[in-house]
């Protein structure tokens, strides 16, 4: 790898130490990562979203192009991108990272837009329902769960045709926060959407609840000292009735990346994040008037 930073970069590196499919590397007293990318679509919209966020003052780290002035650097059947990482501390995240990063809204017409859950939501299921006989001898697992989570998905698709007021509050988030995200990890430009503000908040307590990193009450409690708009708070219950987290682990299986057990470790919280959900809607309830989902509420009142 040293060859193509010396040929592509024209940086010359001691030392490179490789974590996952990335390289890290140290170059005059700063800190580069050397990302392989999977998804080369959008990555021209990506570049151009970095330079409005520097331009803006945004805190991200970098994309540096090559020599070439080209975004994407080939070796092999591999495709990389180098990222200056200004922001590199392995310290993890917090509410306040999120929060603050997602205070500024954008008009920045991209196709990195994701605001059409309906349409997006509908054809992940429409897919699913397609081809979910194959799962019935190969995925028994996943056959047995994953008609509750189409349920919820249904749900929010209901939810979402329900509401009669549009929710302008859109800025730049990421495809997908986690319990245990670094600053780095965070202001990876490579990570990164468009779309409603409270993605990323939904994203982080979805993933911080199946982790444990936070119960139902770390989680009720933090939600209370959060201040939204009327429309964020209706789109954050609807974002948080979305199992990202079930469909995220369901691809994975499928890509054979994880052993289909792993999916346990979702389905065995099944009636604790419905409890979640009802404590949600509790709290958003205090703020703006909404129609629950009957079906949870019942269970729980």
């Amino acid at each position: 790898m040293k060859d193509l930073l010396n040929y592509y970069y024209y940086l010359i590196v001691d030392r490179i130490n490789m974590r996952g499919n990335n390289y890290y590397f140290l170059y005059q007293n700063n800190y580069f990562c050397l990302y392989r990318i999977f998804d080369l679509s959008n990555i021209q919209e990506l570049f151009n979203l970095n330079n409005y966020m520097l331009l803006n003052n945004y805190k991200i780290n970098r994309i540096i192009l090559n020599k070439d002035g080209q975004i994407i650097t080939k070796r092999g059947n591999y495709f990389y991108v180098l990222v200056l990482l200004t922001y590199n501390t392995k310290k993890n995240i917090d509410l306040n990272n999120i929060i603050t990063f997602n205070q500024r809204l954008v008009d920045f017409n991209t196709y990195l837009n994701r605001t059409n859950w309906l349409s997006l939501w509908s054809t992940k299921i429409d897919n699913i329902e397609y081809s979910i006989h194959h799962l019935m001898h190969q995925y028994k697992l996943l056959y047995n769960s994953i008609h509750y989570y189409i349920g919820l998905t249904e749900n929010a698709i209901s939810y979402l045709k329900m509401i009669n007021f549009p929710n302008n509050n859109i800025s730049i988030c990421h495809k997908r926060v986690l319990a245990n995200d670094t600053i780095q990890d965070f202001y990876n430009p490579l990570n990164l959407i468009i779309d409603y503000r409270i993605r990323d908040l939904a994203e982080y307590f979805k993933s911080c609840f199946f982790t444990g990193k936070m119960d139902v009450l770390d989680i009720i409690n933090s939600l209370k000292k959060i201040k939204m708009a009327n429309s964020d708070y209706v789109y954050f219950y609807i974002r948080m009735l979305f199992p990202s987290y079930y469909f995220d682990l369901y691809d994975l299986i499928l890509l054979g990346k994880v052993k289909e057990e792993k999916i346990l470790t979702i389905t065995k919280y099944q009636n604790d994040y419905e409890y979640l959900l009802y404590e949600i809607y509790l709290v958003i309830k205090s703020h703006i008037n909404i129609i629950g989902i009957e079906w949870i509420n019942s269970k729980k009142e």
